[in-house]
């Protein structure tokens, strides 16, 4: 009797024991089938390397919560660097001049620092230098986006900021602490909307609609300024959630551009709908996780999840380029603490990541990155140009332009 006692006790443990965590990294099948046959859909080319550098993001977030699947989130974030040496747009690094690609490859190799060792140290610190070198050399204190092209956009700016404060963190260094306080004094100076406070979209003021405060640039700036000066990060974003946040019906999203102001979209917004901007919206979901507004991010998810089933954005949150932004959204950790607007990383965010977002992000699709690579074969990197300076110039471009 003890015998079947003593058994029947060990089969109940082992059926409340939890279950062993899956090892498949889960992602989105188009993202899957473009680290697979490296194949691009119509993502304008400037920013495909804007694509990758969220995938990265979103598979080494996946690998910080999930240790059982950081086999394949590091092969992710090495097939993304792959991807990215292509869309370089010049034959060699060092002759690269466009600020954005260098700030998206930093962030990936930064992304790949948190899963592991640098296998790139040097090729990671010359960029790094180069970026802090590009934004301190600049009269308004911001890494160029493209060589040739007159614009400083902040939002491309609190980007270069981050892939900076990922290379101090892992090396050792001590890169961001001038750019970030010179890039703070120009907008103190000269970059703040006196309505709202928030950054203007380009402070050469150059571009149309410049003197206005984007509610795609201001997503963007509230999730990356958050790794690098939460505190500023968090006063922004609460202004901007203040002006810019809209409900219609059960649809919760940001406006592109403020209250009062009505203008069409572009490349940046994309569609704009009721004064809603898609890629405002959508990028405002990983803002509000790093925020720590998470209760907002859920709201953002099922709106952009109805958007999409009604055709909202015209079929670009079926672009690469949506599905790797809504996928890092769902990995985002928090970076701005509940209580106050202060850093959360290393283990902290690691235990962050893995306690509010690991039961939650669960994407519908799950395809194993395992599945096609042995089918893939790497080429070297070819120089494929950006055509978003040249674009940018031409008045009336669809293709990349911003206003």
């Amino acid at each position: 009797m003890r015998h079947r006692l003593a058994g029947l006790l060990a089969l109940v443990f082992l059926a409340s024991a939890p279950s062993p965590e899956p090892e498949t990294l889960e992602l989105p099948p188009p993202l899957a089938r473009l680290l697979a046959n490296g194949r691009w859909d119509a993502t304008p080319s400037g920013f495909r390397i804007i694509t990758l550098s969220h995938l990265a993001d979103g598979c080494a977030a996946q690998g910080v919560a999930h240790p059982a699947r950081k086999r394949e989130a590091l092969a992710c974030v090495d097939r993304a660097l792959a991807l990215a040496d292509r869309t370089r747009p010049a034959a060699a690094l060092d002759a690269v001049g466009d600020g954005l690609w260098l700030s998206h490859y930093a962030l990936v190799l930064g992304a790949r620092d948190s899963l592991a060792p640098c296998v790139a140290a040097e090729r990671h610190e010359r960029v790094a230098k180069r970026l802090a070198a590009m934004s301190l050399g600049d009269p308004l204190r911001h890494a160029p986006s493209y060589a040739g092209l007159a614009a400083r956009w902040p939002a491309d700016q609190s980007a270069t900021l981050a892939a900076l404060h990922r290379f101090d963190v892992a090396h050792g260094a001590h890169l961001t602490a001038a750019p970030l306080a010179a890039w703070r004094e120009v907008l103190e100076r000269k970059g703040l909307d006196a309505t709202t406070g928030l950054p203007v979209s380009d402070v050469s003021g150059t571009m149309p609609g410049a003197k206005h405060p984007r509610g795609c640039a201001q997503s963007f700036i509230s999730r990356y300024l958050a790794e690098v000066d939460p505190t500023l990060s968090s006063s922004w974003w609460k202004r901007y959630r203040e002006r810019f946040l809209v409900r219609v019906g059960g649809v919760a999203g940001f406006r592109e551009w403020p209250p009062g102001v009505e203008r069409k979209g572009d490349v940046d917004s994309g569609p704009i709908v009721m004064g809603i901007g898609t890629a405002a919206s959508a990028l405002a979901i990983a803002a509000a996780r790093a925020q720590g507004d998470d209760g907002l991010a859920a709201q953002l998810e099922g709106s952009a999840a109805l958007a999409g089933a009604l055709n909202a954005g015209q079929g670009a949150d079926q672009l690469v380029l949506a599905q790797a932004i809504l996928f890092q959204a769902r990995w985002q950790p928090r970076l701005v603490s509940a209580d106050s607007p202060a850093a959360v990383s290393g283990a902290a965010r690691a235990q962050l990541a893995g306690a509010e977002l690991g039961a939650e992000a669960r994407l519908q699709s799950k395809t194993s990155l395992w599945s096609d690579r042995r089918n893939v074969t790497d080429q070297p990197p070819q120089a494929q140009p950006l055509r978003g300076a040249e674009e940018k110039r031409k008045a009336g471009s669809t293709t990349l332009k911003r206003q």
